[in-house]
């Protein structure tokens, strides 16, 4: 239909060009992406499930932080970026405490829900049998609520490629965000879109192993 590449060039040209690009313009900035996305949800993952099970053990805390959780939740970070850049500099390093904000709220409102939906009648039979507050939860609230963990975990692995990306457009390099913006200046339009499918492998990668995880754990469940 004519469509000039610049806004969309054919399939064949971006795998011809991405494959040959791949090992000098490409893969060195898709590990540095890749670091930063495990390294912030290594850190989010545990630290949103803590804080949630803090929360859903205190009314008090769970209502007054609800609100700003899910402030967190639809702010989008790319709009915090150019301040995360006052306070911690351009280095490449702090990038992934961009990845720990961004995804930390998203893993604590899954899990929460998770915890505050244990039926009563289990925590109510765990009473009857003299079971300790930490013991309920270990053996009874928390198991019940992994399917929503697990949940919270994968929107969490999509919403760190996001957030990686996001830093490396507005911080420049190295990432394969500052790549499309880069090749995006120089109207090379097939290595733009070389690398949103990298950026859209990372994603797709990350979920597909918590998935993995999740039906080895979560057997109970069809």
């Amino acid at each position: 239909f004519n469509i000039p590449r610049t806004v969309f060039p054919s399939i064949s040209s971006i795998i011809i060009l991405t494959i040959k690009n791949f090992p000098v313009n490409i893969w060195s900035h898709m590990l540095v992406t890749i670091r930063t996305a495990l390294l912030g949800m290594l850190i989010a993952i545990p630290l949103g499930i803590l804080l949630a099970a803090v929360f859903s053990q205190f009314k008090i805390l769970r209502y007054g932080m609800t609100p700003i959780t899910l402030i967190l939740v639809v702010t989008p970070m790319i709009t915090l970026v150019p301040l995360f850049m006052l306070w911690v500099g351009f280095d490449p390093e702090p990038r992934f405490l961009v990845v720990v904000v961004q995804c930390t709220p998203i893993i604590l409102l899954n899990t929460l829900t998770g915890f505050c939906q244990t039926p009563v009648r289990y925590t109510e039979l765990m009473k009857g049998y003299g079971a300790k507050k930490l013991t309920t939860f270990i053996k009874v609230v928390f198991p019940n609520a992994l399917p929503q963990v697990f949940t919270g975990v994968k929107l969490g692995c999509i919403f760190s490629t996001i957030a990686s990306t996001s830093i490396e457009m507005v911080a420049g390099q190295p990432g394969l965000g500052y790549r499309v913006t880069y090749f995006s200046s120089q109207i090379q339009t097939e290595l733009v879109y070389g690398c949103i499918l990298c950026i859209a492998f990372i994603g797709l990668s990350l979920y597909t192993i918590v998935n993995s995880v999740e039906k080895r754990v979560v057997t109970w469940i069809s």
